[in-house]
């Protein structure tokens, strides 16, 4: 697993790409979430600025790491860190949905 070129010998670029595409993906249903006002929109607002900010946190690896295998463990795990979070912030805003109202 560790000899793949993607984490060693890329640039960085993919990673980037990739992440973007996935950050673009997964703001959709949480701004969707956001914007409605329910219940689970501070959920839904604070897991979107955590994805944007790994995004961010991406470009700046990417531009200040040293180009080599640390650069791209780095990013990979930024990438890995956002997905998480993104899947989390996903699962509890839908419990808080779909939650029945006990008062």
């Amino acid at each position: 697993m560790t000899s793949q070129p993607a984490l060693r010998s890329s640039s960085g670029a993919i990673w980037l790409v990739v992440a973007a595409l996935f950050a673009v993906m997964s703001l959709v249903p949480l701004v969707a979430i956001a914007v409605d006002g329910g219940p689970a929109e501070s959920v839904a607002l604070v897991t979107a600025t955590l994805v944007v900010g790994l995004l961010l946190a991406m470009l700046v690896i990417r531009w200040t790491v040293r180009e080599g295998p640390p650069r791209l463990r780095a990013l990979a795990g930024c990438f890995l860190g956002m997905a998480l979070i993104a899947l989390i912030g996903m699962v509890i805003c839908v419990m808080i949905v779909w939650s029945p109202l006990t008062r």
